[in-house]
């Protein structure tokens, strides 16, 4: 999974195209499901259902595209929010798909690193890559645009656990960015998981 970061800079690069045009609603949504972890990973349970989830992707991109239906009723009103919401999740499995083998490969130079390792390896490099992609134009533009969005409940995420998510990263997200550079991460890695999110978004939501 990409950092918040990597979130809000492809729900920026993708909006347009998507059509959205409730932007700060469609960017709130784009980071939400985190929300859950904002005080440290929650348990499994409370992840996966947060993000709809499932450990086989094929059934994780049937239940987000089912979930998108099923509440789009509700949602009537901040169409663009439930949008962003499972925009979200499907990064995640874009990522997954197209950045993280990468990514790994590099990390496991040790053959004898166990998962637990590389996944700590790999949330450090994120942490470095954040350093650079906070300064990103999108990225602080985006900040700006989440200020003025509004949380909801969903998916047994409370709109007061979002709006504390939205204010961290908005104001104190320092503990997630590193000084150093990153060893692999470029921002091309965004951009290919901004296409791969993208091809996915309009696979799941017809």
């Amino acid at each position: 999974m990409p950092s918040l970061p990597v979130h809000l800079l492809a729900a920026q690069m993708l909006c347009e195209r998507l059509g959205v045009s409730d932007k700060p609603s469609f960017l709130l949504g784009s980071i939400a499901p985190d929300s859950v972890n904002m005080k440290g990973f929650a348990d499994k349970e409370t992840r996966y259902k947060a993000h709809i989830r499932s450990t086989d992707y094929d059934i994780w991109k049937k239940q987000l595209s089912d979930f998108y239906t099923e509440n789009a009723q509700a949602f009537s009103d901040c169409a663009d929010y439930l949008k962003g919401y499972v925009f979200h999740c499907i990064t995640d499995i874009a990522w997954d798909e197209s950045v993280q083998p990468g990514l790994f490969t590099f990390l496991q130079k040790d053959a004898s690193l166990t998962r637990e390792q590389i996944t700590k390896l790999k949330w450090e490099e994120l942490f470095r890559f954040n350093s650079l992609l906070v300064k990103e134009e999108l990225f602080t533009v985006g900040v700006e645009l989440l200020k003025l969005a509004q949380a909801r409940d969903i998916a047994g995420i409370t709109a007061q656990q979002i709006s504390d998510y939205r204010d961290y990263a908005v104001n104190d997200y320092k503990d997630k960015i590193a000084a150093e550079m990153p060893y692999f991460l470029k921002m091309e890695h965004v951009n290919i998981c901004a296409q791969r999110t993208f091809e996915l978004y309009r696979q799941i939501i017809q």
